[in-house]
């Protein structure tokens, strides 16, 4: 399996990006990304099988025409653009215009994309980064275009593709803007401390200026102003911080999965205050927590989250699960791929996943 750095949790940003929206029993209005979105009416996936669907969290997956092939590590996002999806996996950039029913390749890149991300961007655009590595592919309606990120022989831990702006940042905590769509970048703000090693980062969708840091050993670092001061998380300081999520229905709550190093244990914690204070909810008793669990927040519930396992090891297959905090309520949905790199949520109808499947044999 990738390390899970890599394979960081931006997902829940690709989703959380273009949809802020009324439940389906709200009919909702015109100015709501949602609207014009329909739910996906279909009974098989057309494409090479990297991307399904589910209508019971993971219960039941509509079945894919296409047969997953090794080794890949699917991402998908959803779009403003109505019924509009990009995918990758492998070396594959692909595009559903029909709410995720079918798929056609747009390109084809000349890396392997299995550490790559991709975040929406406005109307039909799309970006395409990787975790680890450069360069970024843009996807604009069915062109795609390549430049590179703004730190040579580095990837980028979150990206976020506002309407006249481009903010991402780097792999030791810094912050870079872009004005002209990724041809040049300028530093923003200050470095959470020196000689970072970042996991994960989120970026608040409806405040890009807030933004949460999960790094190796030191926990979570949060800025409220774009990174002209940061805070050192409370009660998370020395934590492995792996992955993070932050709730598109109210971005004071983010969660964060890591490795408590005095404990030897693994947990989910959750913040009230955006990032200030973390506390447990969940620990590695009753969940398969390991170094790097994908999370995605709902989009109109704050006390809702979904996060993953999956391994090829003894022919495990994947788990998704439900969490809700607040209650303690845990369920999970087994199923046979690899694994669940990468889920987004149907404007149209938050209860309708996008999965996005993993090969590894």
């Amino acid at each position: 399996m990738t390390s899970h750095r890599l394979r960081a949790g931006v997902a829940l940003l690709a989703s959380a990006l273009t949809i802020t929206l009324a439940s389906p029993a709200n009919a909702g209005t015109l100015d709501e990304p949602g609207w014009f979105w329909n739910t996906p009416q279909c009974d098989t996936v057309y494409g090479d099988g990297s991307v399904t669907i589910t209508y019971s969290d993971g219960a039941d997956l509509i079945p894919t025409k296409g047969q997953l092939r090794p080794v890949t590590y699917a991402k998908v996002a959803t779009l403003e653009e109505p019924n509009t999806l990009i995918a990758i996996g492998r070396q594959s950039i692909q595009r559903s215009s029909d709410a995720g029913c079918s798929w056609q390749q747009l390109d084809k890149s000349p890396d392997d994309l299995a550490t790559y991300d991709v975040a929406p961007g406005p109307g039909e655009t799309a970006y395409i980064y990787s975790v680890n590595d450069q360069p970024i592919h843009r996807v604009k309606g069915n062109q795609v275009s390549t430049v590179a990120g703004p730190v040579a022989g580095s990837g980028l831990s979150a990206f976020v593709a506002l309407r006249d702006e481009l903010r991402v940042v780097a792999g030791d905590g810094q912050i870079y803007d872009s004005i002209d769509d990724g041809v040049t970048w300028h530093r923003t703000g200050i470095l959470p401390a020196k000689d970072l090693f970042v996991y994960n980062a989120v970026i608040d969708p409806r405040d890009p200026d807030h933004l949460v840091l999960g790094v190796m050993s030191d926990g979570t670092y949060a800025t409220f102003d774009g990174g002209r001061s940061w805070h050192r998380s409370a009660a998370v300081t020395r934590v492995n911080a792996f992955s993070l999520a932050i709730s598109p229905a109210n971005p004071q709550v983010v969660w964060m999965e890591g490795y408590e190093r005095d404990e030897a244990t693994r947990y989910i914690w959750q913040s009230d205050d955006g990032g200030l204070k973390f506390r447990p909810v969940l620990d590695q008793s009753r969940a398969t927590l390991y170094n790097g669990n994908q999370m995605w927040a709902s989009p109109v519930d704050p006390d809702l989250l979904y996060f993953s396992y999956g391994t090829s090891f003894a022919n495990y297959g994947a788990d998704l699960y439900r969490f809700r905090p607040s209650t303690g309520e845990l369920s999970k949905q087994h199923n046979h791929y690899d694994g669940i790199p990468s889920l987004a949520f149907s404007p149209a109808d938050p209860t309708v996943l996008y999965l996005g499947l993993a090969e590894e044999r």
